[in-house]
């Protein structure tokens, strides 16, 4: 997903309202919905994903003082990749 403008918190309140809350979200998240026909292995990865599955991969701002843009780059965290893996094996296998 690309996102043009907006806040964890907001990119939070959206999904759940269109009840596809954030794997990993306390808040709004609520109990922890496993998809049917789930592997043992997806379902075990979600039930210890202990934080939000969410992550910028790429934010860019005009500097405060300077005015300059400024671009920030960082690849996901590996438990993020690894849940993605996992999410699109068991998605190919159904």
């Amino acid at each position: 997903m690309k996102l043009e403008t907006g806040r964890t918190h907001q990119i939070r309140v959206h999904f759940a309202h269109r009840r596809h809350a954030l794997v990993g979200d306390p808040v709004y998240g609520r109990r922890l919905a496993l998809p049917s026909g789930a592997s043992e292995e997806l379902v075990q990865k979600l039930r210890h994903f202990k934080r939000q599955a969410l992550h910028a991969a790429r934010l860019a701002f005009d500097h405060p003082e300077s005015g300059e843009p400024v671009a920030l780059e960082v690849s996901p965290p590996s438990d993020f990749l690894d849940l993605i893996e996992i999410m699109q094996r068991d998605a190919a296998s159904t």
